[in-house]
């Protein structure tokens, strides 16, 4: 294991153990902010907050196992950062084409 794969995997546990610390203590729709969520609603309409706030863990727990998973199977730094940069772009993709479908109304 190289340095940078042991950072990757310690940040993808760090991601993940903060995001369900944070949706832990507070209450399910204060997790994103009121103007996160007017945003949203001029932008789609009517959302549904509980969706939304669902989606965002669901996104931030999707990231924390990337870093890890990125972290376990490269071992090369220029493939390490080619997978990176490859994996956050499909990852956001998939995450704008989900998100106007799951949190409108």
């Amino acid at each position: 294991m190289d340095f940078g794969n042991i950072n990757l995997i310690l940040i993808g546990i760090i991601v993940i153990i903060g995001t369900t610390i944070i949706y832990l203590i507070k209450p399910k729709t204060a997790f994103c902010s009121k103007k996160y969520f007017n945003k949203l609603e001029s932008i789609y309409g009517n959302i549904d907050k509980k969706k939304t706030v669902k989606l965002e863990v669901l996104y931030r727990y999707v990231t924390g196992l990337e870093y890890i998973s990125i972290g376990l199977f490269t071992r090369r730094l220029d493939i390490t950062i080619i997978a990176i940069i490859l994996v956050a772009t499909i990852t956001v993709i998939l995450y704008y084409l989900v998100r106007k479908r799951y949190i409108t109304i």
